[in-house]
C-alpha cells in the first residue's frame, strides 16, 4: 500500500475519487480512503494543515530565545487539539505503507506540511513522490498522479527557513516589547515581527505625512458653455490677486478655438494573480484582502477555481482554455453570454501580464458551475469568471474629445470620453466602472455666450491614507511578505490596535504611532524594510537551490541578535513611550457617549472585567454590560430606537460592527438573529493553512 497525504479533508476525498472508486474508512473520528488504481492500493488521508509547529524545547518567558524544535501542534496549543486524531490516523496507516506521495498544495507551505508528516510521523523523508496540481478537478488530479515527480525538497527547506526566522523575530521582538512595558509596572499583549515592523513603518510614515500636511489655498476658474464646465487651462492659481485679475478679464462670449477627437485603444485586462484579485475585490465589494483570500480558498476547495495563492498573470495553453470557456458557456450565470461570444468568434488567446509563478498559473475558473455557494463567494466567483473571459476579448475603443475655448485670450478646456467599441468591456459587464462623459457638438470657430463664470476658492488636500487592499499591494511592490501572508499581517495590525479603520481607510492609532516612534528612535532596524527584503530574497533563493537553508537562518538570527542588543540598551525609554501612549489611547476611547442624566458613559475595569458605567455615580447608577472578547471603540452615533450611544465592536480578524450599547435594545436582538441565520448558512471552517509571516507569542 502507498500513502497519499492531502492538505485538507475535502482535498483527500476529491483525490481518492479521481483515482478510482474509493472505500471510505474511519479510524476514531477521522475519515480516510482506500482506493485501487491499476492494481495497486492507495490510502488517501488528510494532514489537516500544519500538524507540526515550532516551539521552545524548554518553555521560557525571557528573550532572546532560539532553542526551538518542531512539535505536534496539539502538544503546543489547545486550539490545535483536533490535529491529534489526524496525526494518529497517519501514524497508524504508515505502518503498512511502502511509500508516501505528498499531495498537499504545491507551494512552500503545502510542501512543508508534507515534509513534516514524512519525517516526524512516517520516519521517511527520502522515499517521497510529489503530486503537483493547480485545481482540484478530477482530470487534473489524475494527471498529477500519473505524472508525479520527485519531492520538491527545496520548497520544504524554504518553508522551514521562513517558519524558523519568523518564529525567531515574532517571539523575541514581541517579548521585548512586552518586557519593556512590564518594566513600567504594567502588562499588555503586544506583537511585532519581521514584516509587521516595516508594515507599521510604511503606514505610520503616511500618517505622519498627512499630519504634517499644511493646506494651501488655491483658486480655480471655470466657465459654462452649453451646460459644460470648461476649466482654465492654466490650472490652479495660488495667488488670490492673480486669480481675480484673470477672472475679471473674461468676456461675455467665448470662441471655440480647437476641437479634437482621438481614438484610444483600451487593452483587455490581464488575468488575476492573488494581489490584483484582492485589490479588485476591495474596489468592487469592499472585501478585505483577508476575506478575499478566505473566499478564494473556499472556491478552490470546491473545485471552482484554480489555486489562488499565485503571483502569476499567465494562462498557459496546456490548461485547456478553450474547453474551460466552452464549459462556462453552458452556465446559467449572466457571464455565460461572454463565453458564447468568445466561442463564436474563436477567441482563445489570452492577453497576459508580465508576472510569473513557477508553481501555478494565474487564477482561473475550472469551468465547473457552482451549485450552492454563499452570496460573498458567488460575487467573487463571478468577478473571477468575468475577468478570465475578458482577457480573451478584443480591445475596447474609446474616443477622447478635447475642446479648447477662448475668451479675451484666456483659454479654457473641456474633455469628454465615449466608448465607441466595447470589446472586452461588454464581457466584464457590471465590473467595468468608468462612465462615458458625453459632450454636446462643438464646432471650431463657433462663438458662444458664456452661461456662467466661476471663481472657486479651495484648499489643497493631504495625501490619501492606505486602504487594506492598497497596503497589501504596496507590500508586494516593496517585496515584503508573501502573496499568502500579506493580508494576514495587515489583519494582525488591526487586532493589535496599531490600525483602526476610518471610512475604509487605514488610520494608524495613537498607540500604533507611539510604537512606531519608540522603535524608530530606539530600535530602528525593527521597522527597516531593507533587512526584511534582504531575508525575503534569500528565502526565495532557497526554493531554487541557490542558497543554503542553514546559512539563511543564521543570517536572520545574526540580524536579530544585533536588533535585540540595540533594543535592550533603550528598553526603559521604549517602555515609557509605550505606556504614555497606552494611557492616552485608553483615555480617548474609554468615553463611549453621553448618559441621559447628563454624565458620561465610560468603560470601567473592575476586578479583571469590563462594563460601562456613568461618571455621575453614585447619583446615577446607569450601567451596561459589554460583549466579551471584543475590541470596543466609541462612535458619534445614537441608536434611533432607544437613544443610547452606538459602539463599534471587533473580534479577531473580522471587520468593525456598529451596535447599540444597550444589550436590551431590539436592534441587538435583530443583530443576534441575523448572526445566527448567517452562521447556519456557513459551512464549518477547518484550520487555515496560511502561515503568517509573524509567529506571535
Amino acid at each position: 500500500m502507498e500513502l497519499i497525504i492531502a492538505e485538507k479533508p475535502n482535498a483527500a476525498a476529491k483525490i481518492a475519487k479521481a483515482l478510482g472508486t474509493p472505500e471510505m474508512k474511519r479510524l476514531g473520528r477521522i475519515n480516510y480512503y482506500r482506493v485501487e488504481n491499476k492494481g495497486k492500493e492507495y490510502c488517501v488521508v488528510s494532514a489537516v494543515g500544519h500538524i507540526f509547529t515550532l516551539a521552545e524545547k524548554k518553555k521560557s518567558i525571557t528573550y532572546p530565545t532560539f532553542d526551538i524544535e518542531w512539535k505536534p501542534s496539539y502538544a503546543v496549543s489547545k486550539a490545535s487539539a483536533y490535529t491529534k486524531d489526524y496525526a494518529n490516523v497517519i501514524a497508524s496507516l504508515a505502518k503498512e505503507a511502502k511509500r508516501a506521495i505528498i499531495a498537499c498544495d504545491y507551494d512552500i507551505e503545502g510542501t512543508l506540511i508534507g515534509y513534516n508528516v514524512a519525517r516526524f510521523i512516517l520516519n521517511n523523508e527520502k522515499n517521497l513522490e510529489r503530486m503537483k496540481f493547480s485545481t482540484l478537478t478530477p482530470n487534473e488530479l489524475r494527471e498529477a498522479f500519473e505524472k508525479r515527480t520527485e519531492f520538491d525538497i527545496n520548497n520544504a527547506y524554504a518553508g522551514e527557513a521562513r517558519h524558523i526566522i519568523d518564529w525567531y523575530y515574532g517571539i523575541n521582538l514581541s517579548r521585548a516589547l512586552m518586557g519593556a512595558i512590564k518594566k513600567t509596572g504594567m502588562f499588555r499583549i503586544m506583537s511585532i515581527g519581521r514584516v509587521q515592523g516595516p508594515t507599521l513603518g510604511i503606514a505610520s510614515e503616511k500618517e505622519i505625512e498627512i499630519g504634517k500636511f499644511i493646506p494651501v489655498p488655491f483658486w480655480a476658474i471655470s466657465i459654462l458653455l452649453k451646460d459644460v464646465e470648461f476649466e482654465y487651462s492654466g490650472g490652479r492659481i495660488f495667488e488670490k490677486e492673480k486669480a481675480g485679475e484673470i477672472f475679471s478679464r473674461i468676456g461675455d462670449d467665448a470662441t471655440i478655438k480647437e476641437v479634437s477627437k482621438d481614438p484610444k485603444k483600451l487593452m483587455p485586462p490581464v488575468p488575476f494573480d492573488l494581489t490584483s484579485l484582492q485589490v479588485e475585490a476591495y474596489a468592487q465589494f469592499r472585501f478585505s484582502p483577508a476575506k478575499t483570500l478566505q473566499l478564494s480558498q473556499s472556491l478552490y476547495e470546491n473545485s471552482l477555481i484554480s489555486y489562488p495563492r499565485t503571483s502569476s498573470q499567465k494562462l498557459p495553453p496546456a490548461l485547456g482554455l478553450k474547453n474551460v470557456i466552452m464549459d462556462i458557456s453552458k452556465h446559467n450565470g449572466w457571464y455565460a453570454k461572454g463565453a458564447q461570444y468568445l466561442i463564436e468568434n474563436k477567441r482563445f488567446m489570452p492577453n497576459e501580464g508580465k508576472k510569473e509563478d513557477a508553481a501555478h498559473p494565474a487564477i482561473y475558473p475550472t469551468g465547473i458551475e457552482p451549485k450552492s455557494i454563499g452570496d460573498s463567494e458567488r460575487k467573487l466567483y463571478e468577478l473571477i469568471v468575468a475577468r478570465f473571459l475578458s482577457v480573451f476579448a478584443e480591445p475596447a475603443l474609446e474616443e477622447i474629445t478635447k475642446v479648447v475655448a477662448d475668451s479675451n485670450k484666456i483659454e479654457f478646456r473641456a474633455s469628454g470620453k465615449v466608448i465607441k467599441e466595447k470589446g472586452w468591456i461588454e464581457i466584464y459587464g457590471k465590473f467595468f466602472k468608468s462612465k462615458d462623459i458625453i459632450l454636446p457638438e462643438f464646432r471650431k470657430g463657433e462663438k458662444l455666450k458664456i452661461e456662467k463664470k466661476n471663481l472657486k476658492n479651495d484648499m489643497t488636500k493631504p495625501p490619501k491614507r492606505y486602504t487594506e487592499a492598497s497596503l497589501v499591494s504596496e507590500l508586494e511592490s516593496r517585496h515584503l511578505g508573501t502573496k499568502a501572508t500579506r493580508a494576514v499581517v495587515v489583519s494582525t495590525m488591526f487586532d493589535r490596535q496599531y490600525f483602526a479603520k476610518e471610512s475604509n481607510a487605514i488610520d494608524v492609532t495613537v498607540f500604533g504611532l507611539a510604537v512606531y516612534q519608540a522603535l524608530k528612535e530606539n530600535a530602528p532596524h525593527i521597522i527597516d524594510e531593507n533587512m526584511t527584503r534582504d531575508l525575503e530574497d534569500d528565502m526565495e533563493l532557497i526554493q531554487f537551490g541557490k542558497k543554503d537553508k542553514e546559512e539563511v537562518i543564521k543570517k536572520g538570527k545574526d540580524y536579530l541578535v544585533s536588533i535585540l542588543d540595540e533594543f535592550k540598551n533603550n528598553e526603559a525609554q521604549i517602555g515609557k513611550s509605550l505606556i504614555d501612549a497606552l494611557k492616552k489611547m485608553e483615555n480617548e476611547t474609554s468615553i463611549l457617549g453621553n448618559c441621559k442624566c447628563g454624565g458620561k458613559l465610560k468603560i470601567i475595569n473592575y476586578k479583571g472585567s469590563k462594563f460601562v458605567g456613568c461618571t455621575g455615580y453614585p447619583n446615577c447608577r446607569q450601567s451596561y454590560s459589554l460583549p466579551r472578547g471584543v475590541m470596543i471603540r466609541p462612535t458619534d452615533k445614537i441608536c434611533e430606537k432607544c437613544g443610547v450611544p452606538m459602539i463599534d465592536i471587533r473580534k479577531g480578524g473580522r471587520g468593525w460592527l456598529t451596535i447599540c450599547l444597550d444589550p436590551a435594545c431590539p436592534t441587538r436582538q435583530e443583530w443576534k438573529n441575523r448572526k445566527e441565520s448567517e452562521k447556519e448558512k456557513e459551512e464549518p471552517e477547518e484550520e487555515s493553512t496560511i502561515a503568517t509571516d509573524e509567529q506571535e507569542e
